[in-house]
């Protein structure tokens, strides 16, 4: 394995302040859109406090560092503010009054102020102790002349543990007092912040950190190979798109998946998407692992139906499986949703679909607990985004044929067909070709061609020769995929649907996001089912549909 420490990129409150300056590529635009805000407030009326939303890994931990370390760098920001950090797990703070003596001790440690812990200690007797802690932490920074930003990561375990008389108290302290300003993190859907009848309800800015895109994933492994001196990564970054891009949208642009990845690519140039995906998921079994042992038999279960799925399902499927009540199946749903394992999907019925929330969970689970067919299926789906997202794969089929057009081989066809011309040259060269020598290559030609001059039942009579022959399925995956989103493109959705369900070779799970493709232009007919589709394919199958759409207007 590489000498990098993993742990140390892995976890940021391990690194150094300088390290985490210096790896800070990502989440650039929030930062400075918060740190815009801070400088420009100045705290002459109470501000309103942030929380930060996003799924586990995706860089909350590092951005509220990074804001903290740039208040402290500041010499404007340090002379009028004072950042206090906690830490990610915060177990000794059980009741309000330890949040203010938690202050007071990191204000200790730092020096800020080396005498409020022990101030408050001197009242520890006092019946109304909490009220007189904040006072205290209140008229030191009045005195001083300063403001406090406090940073709690895992914002809504430490109000989870608070009473309601606590929430209505900290509320009061928020919206009265100009001397404190918060700003959390949170890995869960905030049920304080969303119900009306609770003391925080719509209370704070909650920006949201969605996955890295294309650009920001370049970034972050461009980022690390600079600062720790490696040129391995760049060549990959540069020469492997389609090997980055594809993991990208498995793992949801996870910034912890990412930073894995960058090591992997550090240990091994030579690699393919799907052996990266197996070494990551060796990295965050324990994570996972942990996750499922902390929930009950019932919903262990559960969630094994789902994952081994895949695909969104409803409450009646999970109860006929599991041998369950609805009610109780959908109770524990519910619990589910509410630890961030379970998401839900509308439908254009009462009911919902439900699938498993952190997409990449879902394809370790299928990779870890599943059947064999089930590695199979996370593999096709793996090679499949590989072959989109890699310009070079998507290109083969035209070289290899120009290739063989430089040997003198006949396939000038398929050179008109690229260039949308001579279509009736193109069908004789194409027909002559494929009566001489039927083999799938030639199949594949006259019948794309076909296509383009519509003679649609003829097309799909010919495809049959390539689309059933597995060998040609598994060595030119891109030339099927041409071949479906034309005929897709010509409008025909029940003959494609036809091939999925009935070819041998277990077209859906081979294709799946050209499956969902086809699902979203038949949604009349099957309205629910592009939902149950999952996010990690949501990027790719809207490309696809509108390369369908692209391909309709070219070869009317």
């Amino acid at each position: 394995m590489s000498q990098i420490d993993l742990p140390k990129i892995y976890n940021p409150a391990i690194q150094t302040k300088q390290e985490l300056i210096d790896n800070f590529v990502v989440r650039t635009g929030l930062f400075q859109d918060i740190l815009n805000d801070i400088k420009t407030s100045e705290m002459k009326h109470p501000e309103q406090h942030y929380i930060i939303q996003g799924s586990r890994g995706q860089g909350k931990t590092t951005l509220l560092l990074r804001i903290a370390y740039e208040i402290q760098n500041d010499p404007q920001l340090s002379k009028r503010l004072i950042p206090v950090i906690f830490n990610e797990e915060q177990y000794n703070i059980s009741r309000l009054f330890k949040l203010w003596e938690s202050i007071a001790e990191y204000l200790k440690e730092s020096g800020d102020m080396p005498d409020l812990y022990d101030q408050m200690q001197n009242l520890k007797y006092d019946d109304d102790y909490e009220r007189r802690c904040f006072e205290l932490i209140e008229k030191a920074l009045i005195v001083r002349n300063q403001k406090m930003i406090v940073f709690i990561d895992n914002i809504d375990e430490l109000f989870a543990k608070f009473s309601k008389q606590e929430h209505h108290r900290l509320r009061e302290v928020f919206i009265e007092s100009a001397e404190l300003r918060v700003i959390g993190a949170s890995s869960i859907s905030l049920e304080f912040h969303n119900d009306y009848g609770k003391p925080f309800y719509q209370f704070f800015k909650m920006p949201y950190l969605k996955g890295l895109s294309i650009d920001e994933t370049r970034n972050l492994l461009l980022g690390l190979g600079r600062h720790y001196q490696n040129d391995r990564v760049k060549d990959i970054v540069e020469k492997q798109p389609g090997r980055i891009e594809s993991l990208r949208r498995l793992s949801g642009g996870v910034i912890r998946t990412i930073i894995i990845l960058f090591e992997i690519f550090v240990d091994d140039e030579n690699g393919s998407a799907f052996k990266d995906l197996e070494k990551i998921l060796d990295s965050v079994t324990p994570l996972y692992k942990h996750r499922m042992d902390k929930l009950s038999a019932q919903q262990q279960e559960i969630v094994d139906f789902i994952a081994l799925n895949w695909d969104a399902v409803s409450v009646k499927d999970i109860a006929r499986k599991t041998k369950m009540e609805s009610k109780a199946v959908s109770a524990q749903l519910g619990q589910l949703e509410k630890y961030s394992i379970i998401e839900k999907e509308k439908t254009n019925t009462k009911n919902y679909l439900y699938r498993i929330q952190e997409r990449f969970f879902n394809i370790w689970y299928l990779m870890r607990l599943g059947r064999k067919w089930d590695e199979r299926r996370v593999r096709f789906v793996v090679e499949f985004l590989q072959i989109w997202c890699d310009e070079g794969d998507l290109e083969t089929r035209a070289n290899r044929h120009l290739g063989l057009l430089k040997q003198g081989k006949n396939n000038l066809a398929y050179l008109y067909f690229q260039k949308k011309k001579n279509r009736d040259e193109a069908i004789e060269l194409s027909r002559k070709s494929y009566e001489k020598e039927k083999t799938p290559d030639n199949a594949h030609t006259y019948s794309m061609i076909l296509l383009w001059d519509n003679q649609i039942e003829e097309a799909v009579r010919i495809a049959g020769e390539f689309l059933n022959d597995l060998e040609f399925l598994e060595k030119y995956t891109q030339d099927v995929i041409a071949f479906m989103l034309l005929l897709m493109a010509k409008k025909q959705y029940h003959l494609a649907l036809k091939m999925f369900e009935e070819n041998p070779h277990r077209f859906i799970d081979r294709f799946k996001p050209v499956y969902y493709a086809l699902m979203f232009f038949m949604k009349k007919d099957f309205p629910n089912e592009y939902l149950k589709m999952g996010g990690e394919l949501k990027e790719t199958v809207d490309e696809i549909i509108a390369s369908i759409q692209q391909l309709g207007n070219d070869y009317q």
